[in-house]
């Protein structure tokens, strides 16, 4: 039997953001994450600079896990004409997510965190003084849960929080090509349009200037593998000589947040709480906020031993105020879009600004 003050279930940005912050407070803390190392799920590994502050990250620190110091976003309408986005407030960064998931780690275990990887939970039980929580090899035993598990969430499931067809996700898939072409790897290239990637985009993210995270998501359709491979083959100047030396593929959220994100001494963060904006599916962010306002709450909860859901509460109010708010902004603009030709599409790049779509795809002023 493993005692911990807080257990966290999912070794993702929210969970170790949170482990660390807890943990600085001196409260033990445990992780426990289903796969057998850091980084599993495919992701574009396109962050803010922003994302940095937000973490308390400074960007010398940043440079352990950066791979390209991104200066344009280049976002292309079915027809091709293209919309550069780039001044320094744009401006962002291409990461080795598994390392940037390592630099977390290792602060949190600088504070006494403890890992279990390769250790899927089973279950989670509920008693009046503490949560029980069953892996295949481990017991644990402590005074509150994060449910930081993704989109797949047990947490979410096992304690009722997230109901039947309540979640929407779009599925994804991604290759790391090497040998590419990019003609500036310093900028980032987004490709909208109904042949392209229906009811989704496709994606160019340089690591280097011959190697890139190259994916798409879409939804009703039989093989995103059909799609990504079609894309590929059309963008020879790209990838004439280029080959694929990874491919993994997942789902992402895109119905925003669950009604219900906390309970009696259960805190949802991340994914598993629907915290991605649903008009990009980028998450990265937003989680790493949501693990760090939960720490906050927590912490206080652990002091006043309040691990009641009125108490916890706290925690989506001041969620809310910023991220929750951009999250239902940024699905009212998806639903929008989603009604949209691609005649619609050529048309809206004609007259929309770089700043436009920065606000629709972050869920900021929305009515304009």
């Amino acid at each position: 039997m493993i005692k911990a003050d807080v257990i966290i279930v999912g070794a993702g940005p929210a969970g170790l953001i949170a482990a660390r912050d807890i943990s600085k407070q001196g409260f033990k803390v445990v992780v426990f994450e289903k796969e057998k190392e850091l980084a599993a799920k495919p992701c574009g590994e396109g962050i803010s600079i922003g994302t940095l502050k937000t973490a308390d990250i400074s960007l010398k620190e940043a440079e352990r896990f950066t791979s390209i110091h991104v200066k344009i976003a280049n976002v292309h309408a079915p027809n091709g004409k293209c919309i550069p986005i780039k001044g320094e407030k744009y401006e962002g960064l291409i990461i080795d997510k598994k390392k940037f998931l390592m630099f977390i780690a290792e602060k949190a275990a600088q504070y006494d965190t403890d890992f279990y990887v390769s250790e899927p939970v089973k279950d989670i039980i509920r008693k009046k003084e503490g949560v029980l929580v069953v892996t295949p090899h481990y017991e644990a035993f402590g005074k509150i849960v994060i449910g930081a598990d993704g989109f797949l969430s047990v947490t979410a499931k096992k304690l009722g929080l997230e109901k039947p067809g309540e979640r929407k996700v779009i599925p994804t898939i991604q290759y790391v090509m090497v040998n590419c072409k990019i003609p500036d790897p310093e900028a980032t290239y987004f490709y909208l349009g109904r042949k392209i990637a229906p009811l989704g985009y496709a994606w160019i993210f340089p690591k280097s200037e011959t190697v890139a995270n190259v994916g798409l998501g879409a939804r009703g359709v039989k093989s995103l593998k059909d799609y990504l491979d079609r894309f590929i083959k059309n963008k020879r100047d790209f990838f004439e000589k280029a080959k694929i030396v990874e491919c993994k593929a997942s789902s992402v959220t895109i119905s925003g947040m669950l009604q219900n994100i906390v309970d009696d001494r259960v805190v949802l963060v991340g994914e598993a709480a629907g915290q991605v904006i649903p008009l990009t599916g980028g998450g990265i962010h937003s989680s790493i906020a949501a693990g760090r306002i939960a720490a906050e709450i927590i912490c206080q909860a652990l002091e006043k031993e309040r691990f009641d859901k009125a108490f916890l509460e706290q925690y989506v109010n001041k969620y809310n105020e910023y991220w929750g708010a951009r999250i239902k902004k940024s699905l009212r603009a998806l639903k929008a879009f989603e009604r949209l030709s691609d005649e619609d599409l050529n048309k809206l790049a004609e007259i929309i600004t770089p700043e436009d779509i920065i606000d629709l795809a972050n869920g900021l002023d929305i009515k304009r």
